[in-house]
């Protein structure tokens, strides 16, 4: 069987990688036009990656609150943390999610053929089908919310208090303030992962708003590597 078989795909570029001894494919999903990189080799760490480009308007910190957030549980996995889970359960060789200034990416990688679509179900569902939209909690457990400071109500959050320890230092934040004097109001002149000064302003309309614009597969780009079933793979996305 040849990936051309594959009618849920188009391919679109081919290439012999010698340098990373890998069989390079670009393809794209016809249905959704979301794409999809390819890399054959015989390495038995397989990997699988999800991301998204996800432009930030200012510096509420969305796109990193939402990386925290679709990982809080999804239909198919309500459990309250299953990346906690995978971590304590999986044969994973990585697992992780990363924000950056203009995508946030769901890297995976085992060298076992079961637990790496085990995980791949886990990241899919969590991606497309989130909790987030059924409760609010995680926005206010993950985002920020209002707590009981004693005097007065403090405001705290764990992508708050973790932007609040990042940008504490005084080189974290004159590279802001220089990012943001080179690119102004464009996306790389936002803290993608949010200042704590900033980050009180996002509502949670907004952040459910964000996750309907960007986490569509339309705006997907997935890599596959490794020695791995690509065709049960391609199958499994689509």
């Amino acid at each position: 069987m040849s990936i051309y078989d594959l009618n849920a795909y188009e391919v679109l570029q081919t290439e012999d990688l010698s340098d990373l001894k890998s069989k390079g494919t670009l393809l794209k999903h016809k249905k959704s036009g979301a794409r999809v990189l390819l890399m054959e080799n015989d390495d038995e760490n397989k990997v699988f990656t999800i991301g998204f480009r996800t432009p930030p308007s200012d510096s509420t910190g969305v796109p990193h609150i939402m990386e925290h957030s679709v990982l809080c549980g999804s239909k198919n996995f309500p459990a309250k943390d299953p990346f906690v889970e995978l971590v304590k359960g999986s044969l994973n060789t990585f697992l992780n999610a990363m924000t950056y200034a203009d995508k946030t990416m769901y890297p995976i990688a085992s060298c076992n053929e079961k637990d790496f679509h085990n995980m791949m179900d886990v990241y899919l569902d969590a991606v497309f089908y989130p909790n987030i939209y059924t409760k609010k909690g995680i926005f206010l457990q993950e985002g920020w919310r209002y707590a009981d400071g004693g005097n007065s109500p403090e405001i705290t959050g764990v992508v708050f208090n973790e932007m609040k320890g990042a940008l504490s230092d005084p080189e974290s934040r004159l590279a802001g303030v220089i990012a943001h004097s080179m690119f102004g109001n464009t996306t790389y002149g936002m803290e993608s992962g949010g200042d704590p000064d900033a980050i009180p302003n996002l509502t949670y309309e907004a952040f459910l708003d964000f996750h309907r614009k960007y986490y569509h597969p339309s705006n997907a780009y997935f890599y596959l590597y490794g020695d791995m079933d690509v065709f049960s793979c391609l199958e499994h996305i689509d």
